[in-house]
């Protein structure tokens, strides 16, 4: 007898699969696996990177640790450094998707270029005679064949090479070198604005001190525990 988890588990998972979205999913899988692999993770690492921009933002808004007038602009640079993020992954996956095939028949031309392809056929030939290859198949079948087989291995060889470029170019180059480059200049003349505006907030904290120690109410104000330089227990049995 199945146990409730496991039957409330396959409702769950049934119903699930019956949605139009999903549905949809399975049949580009089905029809065009190495595609939708790529699309599917590459999209799976934007939305990632769209629920940590929306984190970020949110804590930044609400996080009482910074100063409430720096609040705005510590949110402003998690969202402006969020959308970057996004946008030149989605621009940069497009770019590379349209530049793999290009890009691979130019890198591996030796490898899968026409040329290496009747080299191939050639070789492969040769060596079945010499090894007596006895096959029903005539010398021009089997060159067809042999070839077939040579396309299939590019194929793959390709599907390959774009899911690694796709994947280098939207999550390693855009995140770690593009972002960086537009987001810090970005950050410094933003925080440079902020400082005009708001100078007092620029002011390293020993200087506030100092200023505070150096006011006349300070000056004025009864020695104490806290603020006294010195500490002499007979001071108070003096007459």
């Amino acid at each position: 007898m199945p146990s409730p988890v496991y039957s409330v588990g396959s409702k769950v998972v049934g119903a699930v699969t019956n949605f139009k979205p999903v549905k949809w999913t399975v049949n580009q899988f089905k029809n065009n696996f190495d595609d939708a692999l790529i699309a599917t993770t590459i999209g799976s690492i934007v939305v990632k990177d769209g629920v940590g921009c929306a984190t970020y933002v949110k804590q930044s808004l609400n996080n009482k640790e910074i100063p409430e007038k720096r609040r705005n602009f510590v949110a402003a640079l998690d969202l402006t450094n969020g959308v970057l993020m996004i946008v030149s992954q989605i621009m940069l996956f497009l770019a590379m998707h349209k530049l793999n095939k290009p890009l691979f028949e130019k890198l591996f031309s030796k490898t899968f270029g026409k040329e290496a392809r009747k080299s191939i056929i050639t070789q492969t030939r040769i060596i079945q005679k010499a090894e007596g290859d006895a096959n029903d198949l005539n010398n021009v079948s089997r060159k067809i064949v042999i070839g077939e087989d040579f396309d299939k291995l590019k194929k793959s060889s390709l599907k390959i090479f774009e899911f690694v470029t796709d994947l280098v170019a939207s999550a390693i180059i855009a995140k770690r070198v593009v972002v960086p480059l537009i987001a810090t200049p970005l950050a410094s003349r933003v925080e440079a604005k902020m400082n005009e505006k708001h100078p007092d907030m620029n002011e390293p904290k020993d200087a506030k001190t100092q200023k505070e120690a150096q006011s006349p109410s300070m000056q004025g104000a009864p020695k104490t525990a806290e603020n006294q330089d010195t500490t002499n227990l007979l001071d108070k049995y003096k007459s």
